[in-house]
């Protein structure tokens, strides 16, 4: 009877530990996962290209070519005219004067005198004569002769030591230096146009320039 209550009590006892381990086991949390930062990559500025401004080229100064012709300068020799027609010139410089010829009876200008010292010569097998008519300044307004009456002049200004050239006559390979001259409008620029004789040939330019610029005939001018 003894033993059986003890075996009861050990029983109990038992039931009991069993029990309080039971209860006493917790469950370990499981640790939850932090939520992983995920980096999103920030675009880099697209760099916008910025067009580099074109540099504008300089404008390149265009030489004269004149009216409509071949140019020449002062004391170069150039042929005028074709076949039958050829006459050499070579162009020695120009001055100006508002009036020509001796004091007792000079020529007056209506505008200013523009003297043309040259020299022509005959390339040709037969004489030849100076062509006055051919010989023209010229501008886009105005169209100017050789002076008639001021060209004689030349030969009694003290000033000028040269001939008028506008008459003059030359044998086959002969050559004569003078000087013609136009009256021109002190205001104005021309050219000088050689025109060809005879048949064949192109018209001839050399610039006089602005009239008022070019140098003032003064004593003991050489021509």
């Amino acid at each position: 009877m003894q033993r059986r209550r003890v075996l009861g009590i050990c029983g109990a006892l038992a039931t009991g530990l069993l029990a309080g381990c039971s209860g006493n086991s917790e469950s370990t949390p499981t640790g939850t996962a932090e939520p992983t930062a995920t980096a999103t990559a920030t675009p880099e500025p697209t760099a916008t290209a910025t067009a580099t401004p074109t540099e504008t080229a300089e404008p390149t100064a265009t030489p004269a070519t004149g009216p409509g012709g071949p140019t020449h300068e002062l004391d170069e020799s150039f042929v005028v005219g074709g076949d039958g027609g050829r006459i050499n010139y070579r162009f020695i410089d120009f001055y100006r004067a508002d009036s020509l010829g001796s004091s007792a009876n000079p020529a007056t200008a209506d505008g200013t005198f523009v003297i043309v010292l040259l020299e022509f010569g005959n390339p040709q097998d037969s004489a030849i004569s100076f062509p006055p008519n051919s010989f023209v300044a010229s501008n886009d307004e105005q169209i100017r002769y050789i002076d008639e009456e001021a060209t004689p002049k030349v030969d009694d200004d003290d000033r000028l030591d040269t001939q008028p050239i506008a008459t003059t006559t030359l044998s086959a390979g002969q050559s004569a230096a003078g000087a013609v001259v136009f009256d021109l409008d002190p205001e104005q620029s021309y050219w000088l146009e050689i025109r060809p004789t005879g048949k064949g040939g192109e018209t001839h330019y050399v610039e006089i320039g602005s009239v008022s610029e070019i140098q003032t005939l003064e004593s003991s001018m050489v021509g």
